[in-house]
């Protein structure tokens, strides 16, 4: 099988590449973005010789097409897009452009492709947004998205919807909770507090009371796994875990495994960039996902902790 994953150089597309090259069973191709940092490479530089590398930005409709034509992959992978949600409000039009309109590129692209076999788009646990409820969120659960980031993650969703009904597209869809297990970036959640823990630093938490759902990296790998395995199209799965916890919580949890002596400061730091609004409470029901692809997590939030913290152990 061809695979054409975006986003590869990335905490989760590195991570998808190594898994499905653990069999010779697919030809795999990535594609990196034209004006990447190319020290981005280096959280590749392991695949190097096991797959092919394209360049090309979302926006440019022309490249994009000719990357998928030469490659001609049965299944697209679109994991790549700008994900930092408080930067998106800052950045409204490059966020839609790159996100929505990357989207649109890729699903017309893959359309010119014969026996084009499954378009698996990435979104997010984001796109719900603001909810009254305070129980994990259904497919069904009707969209309120809360950030720019997460309006330009569901218009692609729905416009792959569009795609299927008006072009023939098929698509699946990841709806996936936050995610941990990063080994490069230490900007998300969980890496920022296992750091700077590690550092001996005081650690601030903007929204401590805010509850989420977390999932190891390992988890969130599988669940792709499941997606190229199944059979269906035009479905759109929520990946969590149940491991709903406050922010407060989740580092007065890490304070107890690494036994940090350092004060937990329940606020932003000082001039941190602003962030108008920011959901209370984001989980979500993976109950379909469990009963058609047969998924279900193998890390509990203490287990996938436990794992993160001896890797940042070990690099700092």
């Amino acid at each position: 099988m061809r695979i054409l994953i975006t986003g590869i150089t990335g905490f989760i597309g590195s991570e998808l590449a190594r898994e499905l090259l653990k069999t010779k069973e697919h030809e795999l191709a990535g594609l990196v973005r034209a004006t990447s940092d190319r020290g981005h490479l280096d959280n590749i530089a392991d695949l190097a010789s096991k797959l092919s590398l394209f360049y090309a930005n979302f926006t440019d409709w022309h490249a994009i097409q000719q990357v998928v034509r030469t490659f001609r992959p049965s299944i697209i992978f679109h994991l790549g897009a700008q994900t930092a949600v408080r930067q998106s409000f800052e950045l409204p039009h490059e966020f839609n452009e790159t996100n929505f309109l990357g989207t649109i590129n890729l699903a017309h692209a893959a359309l010119e492709i014969p026996n084009f076999k499954q378009f698996i788009f990435a979104s997010t646990m984001e796109v719900y947004g603001w909810q009254k409820t305070k129980k994990p969120f259904k497919e069904e659960t009707i969209l309120h998205p809360a950030s720019p980031y997460a309006v330009s993650k569901a218009a692609s969703e729905y416009y792959l919807e569009m795609a299927a009904k008006a072009y023939g597209l098929p698509y699946l869809i990841s709806r996936a909770c936050n995610t941990y297990g990063r080994k490069h970036n230490t900007g998300f959640i969980a890496e920022y507090l296992i750091t700077t823990m590690l550092a001996g630093k005081d650690v601030y938490i903007g929204t401590p009371k805010s509850v989420r759902d977390m999932m190891y990296a390992e988890d969130h790998v599988g669940a792709y796994v499941k997606l190229l395995k199944t059979p269906l199209i035009n479905q759109t799965f929520n990946f969590g875990t149940d491991s709903r916890t406050k922010m407060l919580d989740l580092a007065k949890k890490i304070r107890q495994k690494l036994n940090f002596k350092g004060k937990i400061i329940p606020h932003f730091p000082p001039n941190y960039p602003w962030r108008p609004v920011a959901e209370e409470f984001l989980s979500v029901d993976a109950s379909k996902a469990k009963r058609l692809l047969d998924w279900k997590p193998k890390y509990s939030l203490d287990k996938g902790l436990d794992k993160i913290i001896e890797y940042w152990k070990k690099q700092i």
